[in-house]
């Protein structure tokens, strides 16, 4: 489709998710309204409470409780199925709500997205290595999808011995434990689609786990507020705009775009002008894939990490670049900073002289001579945050 028409079929949508804010607590007020007069909310308001953003009446108590017993792999309720997030944890985690027929669409979405027709005719193996299973991923089973979910909590040898003798054809995990597979030596003979998610890869990351696998592998983002983008075959991320309106809103000091977002095929829980924390900046190359929504670069970090040193406003991707063109890709590191220091911490390595040669580049871009320590034992946690922010 053009941008024209699937900004037609966008309006065809909103109309027809009217019904369900009618029914949503928290947007009940704004039946019928344009897009535009719907307020802008934050993650925090849908967290605060629950039972006000879906349209099934349910209250935050019973919604957690969903959640929580789609966490311990119990099914609460045969139609409503609710989950956390699998990238976050603790007070953090976003919750989404999906009857089974969303939960189709979503499926259906993804396998249009990820996959060439051919192979959705042929029989997959699809292995999920994320933090924690849920029904949006398990529902692809069943006739041609055998389906094993691996959580993140396993040590990476364990997880590589599961790999191997599930034998998948088709792998999605996050960048980082991508990157320890590779580091174990894994091969996988059958597999014939390679997918990251849940946090950011730079370019660099990227190459190591095309040379381990002899693949490139494609990123999905994708959060609690929806289906946001995928790769197509050219490597280009597109945003989803056949489903999701997304407005743009200009960072200050930047080139880059914090995403509002409104996912037009939720009724169960309408997601409607959520803002995200999520900094984006476009592609403006031109992509000859055929889909028509707007393309964007694989975001590197937040909104809320930007560093804001002596008047200038650096952006993860900048910060990223300057590290990796030292480190490569293999190397794990992470850089924190604030108004007055930097520090740079790097996984322990033979190669000293690499870890003084980043922090090099990177006091050149930032202006500030940073702390490097050799201390970045391994990633904890289910999503990994390469740059940071400490100033509040």
């Amino acid at each position: 489709m053009s941008a024209e028409r699937l900004a037609q079929h966008r309006a065809r949508f909103w109309s027809q998710l009217q019904p369900w804010i009618a029914l949503t607590p928290a947007l009940a007020s704004h039946y019928g309204e344009p897009l535009a007069r719907f307020p802008i909310v934050e993650p925090s308001d849908l967290r605060a409470d629950y039972g006000a953003w879906n349209s099934h009446g349910k209250s935050d108590a019973e919604l957690r409780r969903l959640a929580n017993a789609a966490e311990a792999g119990e099914l609460a309720e045969k139609e409503l199925s609710a989950g956390w997030s699998t990238g976050t944890s603790g007070d953090n985690r976003g919750l989404f709500l999906a009857d089974s027929a969303e939960r189709a669409d979503y499926v259906g979405q993804s396998l249009a997205r990820l996959l060439p027709a051919p192979a959705l005719l042929k029989k997959q193996r699809l292995a999920l290595h994320l933090r924690a299973s849920n029904s949006l991923y398990s529902d692809v089973k069943g006739g041609r999808f055998a389906f094993k979910h691996i959580p993140l909590v396993h040590d990476i040898e364990d997880v590589a011995e599961q790999l191997q003798t599930f034998s998948p054809t088709i792998l999605i995990a996050p960048p980082h434990r991508l990157l320890d597979l590779a580091k174990v030596g894994l091969h996988l003979p059958d597999l014939r689609y390679l997918f990251c998610g849940s946090e950011p890869i730079s370019q660099c990351e990227r190459d190591v786990i095309k040379q381990a696998f002899c693949m490139r592998p494609r990123s999905i983002y994708q959060a609690t507020e929806g289906f946001l983008a995928a790769d197509c075959e050219h490597g280009r991320l597109h945003l989803n705009e056949y489903a999701i309106e997304f407005e743009l809103e200009p960072v200050p000091g930047t080139k880059g775009f914090r995403p509002i977002i409104t996912d037009l095929r939720r009724k169960s829980q309408p997601i409607v002008r959520l803002r995200s924390d999520d900094f984006i900046e476009l592609d403006e190359r031109p992509c000859f894939c055929g889909f028509g929504g707007r393309a964007i670069l694989p975001p590197q970090g937040r909104v809320s990490d930007l560093w804001h040193i002596s008047g200038r406003v650096l952006t993860p991707r900048q910060i990223v670049e300057a590290v990796e063109a030292e480190l490569g890709g293999a190397v794990p590191w992470q850089a924190i900073a604030d108004s007055r220091k930097v520090t740079l911490q790097v996984a322990p390595d033979d190669e000293t002289n690499l870890a003084e040669r980043a922090g090099e580049a990177l006091s050149k871009l930032v202006g500030l001579d940073p702390t490097v320590v050799q201390n970045l034992e391994k990633w904890t946690g289910p999503k990994r945050r390469k740059v940071m922010w400490a100033d509040g």
